[in-house]
């Protein structure tokens, strides 16, 4: 029988609305942003939303590790960005109860290492800093991993619109309302997947907003009229392998464009895409940790599959990034493994062009 992990999901949700609400607010301020080594942005909201998921799920399971995008070295540098931070941070209930507190807990985060043994909470505290700066879609992050597997996933979307999904669709684009936006999704390992509309910012309250069972996938259109799910904009995957795929299949590519991983996924969740396919375009490019956690595990609770591009389980046990797989294919199950052999196909036809010349 699956476990319930009824306390976990209960502390999880909590955190994570605690977490997406203070964003929220952030974002409708105005926001400064800091460059990472990695040339990417981070903004003082992803610093605090990282303090306050691990600091409340530090105080209920305090032998559980955790792996998250942000460390503290930006804010030991910047005393002014430090304060700016906490001050966020301390305005939230049961968040740190100092400035080094604080550093300390966002560190357990960006120094953590994940593996494939015990328990771990992974997060992306913002995931889509680009998007978030500019007043578009982004989520927060949660995920419990248990001997390198998700077993609860708790991913919230503070500016999705509740209705979002099917024929609506979900797309990059500014939302004003502060209020009457946002979706929290959560899943548990074989006990299905759940979503509530975001309270009400005043509110800020679980209690107010009931949790729906999310019903199982409708079955797959027929292949030409699948809908893919991409980011055009992205570095890591080559996007002509599956370009030469939705082609085959007499299919458009991509149906969607989104910048945010955990927001692609929601589209999946949602019905708003059927399949989201990534190669890389190196031999080498592998994809954090951080940005699939949780939200693979909600596509699969309803009726989802998700595979790497040899047929095999994704692995969140192999560290900070995905390491132990090559690339992806996730897609409703019905159509998961036609996709799958399909782009076999089409990455042996490359392969045989290239070493054809």
């Amino acid at each position: 029988m699956a476990a319930t992990f009824e306390r976990e999901r209960a502390v999880a949700e909590a955190a994570v609305l605690r977490a997406a609400i203070l964003t929220k607010r952030v974002q409708s301020s105005r926001v400064h942003a800091v460059s990472k080594a990695d040339a990417t942005p981070v903004t003082v909201a992803d610093f605090a939303a990282q303090a306050l998921l691990i600091s409340a799920l530090h105080a209920a399971f305090p032998d559980d590790r955790f792996l998250g995008e942000e460390d503290s070295s930006a804010l030991r540098r910047d005393p002014a960005l430090r304060d700016a931070v906490y001050a966020l941070v301390s305005s939230s209930a049961d968040g740190p109860a100092s400035v080094d507190d604080m550093l300390d807990l966002i560190d357990l985060g960006g120094a953590g290492a994940g593996g494939p043994a015990g328990r771990f909470w992974a997060m992306d505290p913002i995931d889509g800093t680009a998007t978030f700066l500019k007043g578009q879609q982004y989520a927060v992050a949660l995920a419990l991993v248990e001997h390198g597997r998700e077993v609860v996933g708790v991913v919230a979307y503070p500016s999705l619109d509740p209705d979002a999904g099917g024929g609506v669709g979900i797309r990059d684009r500014v939302v004003d309302a502060p209020d009457g936006m946002g979706v929290l999704l959560t899943a548990v390992k074989g006990r299905g997947a759940t979503v509530r509309r975001f309270p009400s910012l005043a509110a800020a309250s679980l209690a107010s907003s009931p949790a729906s069972p999310l019903p199982p996938l409708p079955p797959p259109p027929p292949a030409a009229d699948l809908r893919f799910v991409d980011c055009q904009r992205s570095s890591s995957t080559d996007h002509g392998p599956v370009r030469a795929l939705a082609a085959r299949l007499g299919a458009k590519y991509p149906g969607l464009d989104i910048w945010a991983s955990h927001v692609r996924y929601a589209a999946l969740v949602l019905g708003a895409a059927d399949a989201w396919v990534r190669v890389p375009r190196r031999g080498d490019a592998v994809f954090c940790t951080w940005d699939n956690a949780g939200a693979q595990l909600l596509f699969t609770e309803r009726g989802g599959c998700v595979t790497d591009l040899d047929g095999r389980e994704i692995d969140f046990g192999a560290g900070r990034a995905l390491s132990a797989n090559r690339g992806m294919v996730a897609a409703r199950a019905d159509v998961h493994a036609e996709l799958l052999a399909a782009v076999t196909d089409v990455l042996a036809a490359e392969d045989d062009k290239e070493a054809a010349r």
